[in-house]
């Protein structure tokens, strides 16, 4: 039977035997070949080709036997005969070729546009041609369109289990489902031999198509694993019968009738089971034995359970659905993405670690002490990779530089390290105070402006994570949340930023009014914790991997200990965020007493250590300051002959402009920008002098939102630091009293505005001698002028005479009116105890004993009116000279004008100057500007 099968692949020698008994029972038998069953008849037709090697006894011999053969099996009462199968064509559906499309946002499909081309070729047996496919990407199938020659139905009929007709050799006629056949022959192939397809998890099957398949291209469908079964005519199909028609596809969960009685509603376990069964088994036509053979047909469809009662249930219950809808969505953004931001943050911490100098270990250094092996050695591939891209960032800008396409060193760069050059002993103290382990918070202060930021990037090169809160309260996170926090979680690296559950908070408000006000995670101060306790985890875990290494830490700076530089803070935008500053320093003293990080804040000294201390409950022992003084006037000189050169003459000061300028490296970078732009040296100092003393005259005259200061107290302020130096200040209790009449917090508010500055006062007196070694001594302090430019105003204008009338006129008024509700409420006390007296004038009555403790309070009464009135009477004065400066300066002004309305009348050459656009001054006066200086 096997060799017969290889004789019917030649299509003459099938139609020869087809004509020849004989012939075709001997190439059943295996005695002639096909191309010696086609040359013996060729040979019977008179036709000798082909025939010459094979002799004619054999031949006959096979003839003969073939013959036999064949009446035997006719003469055996059987009523089959030999036949010849034809050809077969079908239909299959190969199912999980696509990724099932189960909504509109599933983009899987656009990637495997291709694979019915690629694979079903593959997958059929050899032999079976493909007429045309039909690919259903939504349904992630393929309907496949074939056609079997005869020969592969012969084998497919021969191949199976009947071992009497294996023993006859022949293939019996009969009602045989031969399509049948050959689609369980290509199914039971692809079953022995598992494909997958490109993002489908389920194996490729086939299936026969039995039905006449529904093909629609609606948009609003998607398969489902839920199918309704009508049958047709209703109740003719038990359940049992449809469940054997529907389990051949796949593992069934559940049959139910459906309410309406006209057939069932059937649930797959997988969405690729249901949709084999809808497009193979709709509109199919089922015989039914019994009595009265009966047609059953079966319409069947895709039934959106999950969505449809997804739908009600969210249509029905909405006030309850989309909260727990909104809480689902938020809880799975915590489950996704807090794994994320602390793997983030301890990148950021490993590398920065790794730019100081720590080397990645190897994987058994790595994980000798720790059970995931795998996770240590993902970890060190990790810090390599990012070292090497640094090492190729830090390469290409080298080679940028060496040709010219680098930015090229910015001058200020090169003028603060000339600023630091003459300091080295400084540097090295405060570069040592950075690098050692501390356990408390550090806080680098200064006056503002004297670069202590880039002191420490530049100078120092200590390395770090930089937090700008300027960055974060300056340039609109006060308002916006939305920057404010992405500002505080960039440095940290900590990725995706918490902005997602906001939105849902948002919109659950929109949905129940008031649900925000029952959690308080609209706000941002809850966000900034989960910032800063995402980042003390991953710095827990740093400590951890540093105490478990066997790395030399001591080495390193501060043991591998990481630095986190606090930068931005100032008096004026600490409180723009609630409780922002309190919690990051809070947080810092913790980090710092656990060992955890190192902690430094950048702060000027007009409210930084107040503050720090204030929020960290006046606990001096968890705060260590160190502070940045300005350059000595005299180093100004070799500072810029270091920056400009010294051949160069471009900036050279005299010594009243060296001491306008002093040793703040703000001052003197804006002074270098003005010569970098072509200014002579004087220009430029008299451009920051007159900015000064428009800064400063502004305040006097409008004052600042928000001080606790008035601008009288700013006005004594002046006069008072007028008179004295920069090195040697005025004292601090002087100055709280004449100024501020004991009002510290006043004093505070200036200090913060930046226009005073409190100094302690050096342990040499001002000529030399050292001052008494007292240890019992407290510490006293001097109040300086905030700058040295503001000590040039302050003089510039109290030497303005008119400008300090009105000033002074503005301060007697003032002190007028307290000294005179002071003087009023005297006297009115003492007006009530002279009554006392009067009793027997008024009452008609005396007093037997008189009152000593009266007398002696109107005598207290009236020494206190004698001084008030003193006072009185200095204000008064002070008020009678300001108003006659003024005066005086009016009549100077009205004479001057009547002068020149008078010259200008009688001038004889007005006409002509007036045409030549010239403008006509009195004698004495050379410009405009002296005329209206005057006034």
């Amino acid at each position: 039977m096997r060799r017969f099968a290889m004789a019917a692949a030649s299509r003459r020698g099938a139609i020869a035997l087809s004509r020849q008994p004989a012939t075709t029972a001997a190439v059943r038998r295996g005695l002639l070949s096909p191309q010696c069953g086609a040359a013996t008849v060729g040979a019977l037709r008179g036709c000798p080709r082909g025939c010459a090697s094979v002799p004619l006894p054999e031949v006959l011999a096979a003839f003969e036997e073939a013959a036999g053969e064949e009446q035997a099996f006719a003469s055996s009462g059987s009523s089959s005969s030999t036949a010849v199968p034809k050809a077969t064509q079908g239909v299959l559906w190969f199912a999980n070729i696509y990724p099932t499309k189960a909504n509109r946002f599933d983009i899987r499909g656009a990637l495997t546009h291709h694979n019915h081309e690629v694979l079903i070729p593959k997958l059929l047996p050899s032999g079976v041609e493909i007429l045309r496919m039909v690919p259903r990407e939504r349904e992630g199938g393929a309907f496949v369109y074939f056609r079997a020659p005869p020969s592969f139905v012969l084998q497919v009929l021969l191949s199976g289990k009947d071992a009497q007709a294996k023993e006859k050799r022949f293939v019996p006629k009969g009602d045989v489902d031969i399509l049948a056949k050959v689609s369980d022959g290509i199914c039971q192939y692809l079953k022995k031999h598992n494909v997958r397809a490109f993002l489908v998890p389920l194996p490729v099957r086939a299936y026969r198509v039995k039905g006449d398949p529904y093909l629609e291209e609606l948009q609003s469908r998607f398969p489902s694993s839920r199918l309704w079964v009508h049958v047709d005519p209703a109740g003719s199909l038990p359940e049992e019968e449809v469940y054997q028609h529907l389990r051949k596809y796949g593992d069934l969960l559940d049959i139910t009738k459906l309410d309406s009685g006209k057939g069932y509603s059937a649930s797959y376990q997988y969405v690729a089971s249901a949709v084999a069964a809808r497009n193979c088994l709709h509109r199919a036509r089922l015989t039914m034995p019994g009595d009265r053979e009966q047609e059953v047909v079966l319409r069947m469809g895709y039934e959106p359970y999950m969505r449809k009662w997804m739908r009600e249930a969210v249509t029905s219950n909405a006030r309850y659905s989309v909260p727990l809808l909104i809480a689902f969505m938020l809880g799975s953004t915590y489950l996704i993405c807090d794994p994320i931001r602390n793997y983030s943050v301890q990148l950021r911490i490993a590398r920065l670690m790794a730019e100081e100098g720590v080397v990645a270990q190897s994987r058994t250094e790595l994980g000798t002490k720790q059970p995931k092996v795998r996770w240590d050695s993902l970890w060190s591939a990790v810090v390599g990779l990012l070292m090497y891209l640094r090492k190729a960032s830090d390469s290409i800008d080298r080679a940028s530089a060496s040709v010219g396409l680098g930015q090229r060193k910015n001058w200020r760069e090169k003028l603060l390290l000339d600023f630091w050059a003459d300091r080295d002993q400084e540097v090295t103290e405060l570069r040592s105070w950075l690098t050692d382990p501390k356990d408390q918070v550090m806080l680098l202060t200064g006056r503002r402006g004297n670069g202590q930021s880039a002191f420490v990037r530049d100078v120092c090169g200590v390395r770090g994570i930089y937090l700008n809160v300027a960055h974060m309260l300056e340039a609109g996170g006060s308002f916006d949340d939305r920057i404010f926090l992405q500002q505080l979680c960039k440095p940290f690296s900590y990725w995706p930023t918490q902005g997602m559950d906001r939105q849902m908070t948002a919109l659950l408000d929109l949905i129940l009014p008031g649900s925000s006000k029952l959690s308080r995670e609209n706000e941002a101060l809850v966000m900034v914790q989960r910032v800063l306790s995402c980042v003390t985890a991953a710095l827990g875990r740093w400590r951890i991997r540093r105490l478990m290494s066997t790395h030399g830490w001591d080495d390193l700076p501060a043991s591998g200990v990481p630095l986190i530089v606090i930068d931005g803070f100032t008096a004026e935008n600490k409180g723009r965020r609630g409780s922002f500053f309190e919690s990051v320093v809070t947080w810092a003293a913790y980090i710092s007493e656990e060992q955890l990080a190192r902690v430094l804040f950048i702060a000027d000294s007009s409210f930084a250590e107040p503050s720090i201390l204030a929020a960290l409950g006046n606990r001096p022992e968890r705060l260590e300051v160190r502070e940045l003084h300005d350059a000595k006037p005299a180093a100004l000189a070799s500072i810029l002959d270091r920056h400009f050169g010294e051949e160069q003459k471009a900036c050279r000061l005299t010594d009243d402009e060296i001491e306008c300028i002093g040793g703040r490296f703000r001052d003197i970078c804006a002074l270098a920008e003005q010569v970098h732009r072509g200014t002579s040296s004087s220009d430029a100092v008299r451009r920051l002098t007159q900015g000064a003393e428009s800064t400063v005259r502004n305040l006097l005259m409008r004052g600042q939102e928000g001080a606790k200061w008035t601008r009288p107290q700013l006005w004594r302020a002046v006069k008072l630091l007028s008179k004295a130096t920069q090195e040697h200040g005025v004292p601090y209790d002087v100055f709280l009293f004449h100024v501020f009449r004991g009002d510290e917090a006043a004093l505070q508010s200036m200090k913060e505005s930046n226009l005073i500055a409190v100094a302690p006062v050096e342990l040499y007196a001002h000529h030399g001698a050292r001052m008494g070694h007292n240890r019992n001594m407290a510490q006293r302090h001097k109040v300086l002028p905030g700058s040295p430019l503001f000590l040039e105003a302050y003089r510039r204008l109290s030497m303005h005479t008119g400008f300090t009338a009105v000033l002074d006129l503005e301060v007697a008024k003032e002190d007028i009116k307290r000294e005179q509700v002071v003087l009023d409420a005297y006297e009115a006390e003492l007006v009530k105890l002279q009554e006392i007296d009067d009793v027997y004038h008024n009452k008609r009555r005396s007093l037997t004993d008189p009152n000593e403790a009266l007398r002696m309070r109107k005598v207290q009464l009236l020494e206190l009116i004698r001084e008030s009135s003193g006072r009185l009477a200095v204000a008064h004065q002070a008020r009678i000279d300001a108003v006659k400066a003024l005066k005086q300066r009016k009549e100077i002004w009205m004479t001057a004008s009547k002068e020149a309305s008078s010259l200008q009348s009688e001038d004889q050459g007005l006409e002509p100057a007036a045409q030549s656009g010239a403008i006509w001054l009195p004698p004495g006066f050379r410009s405009v500007g002296g005329l209206l200086g005057l006034v």
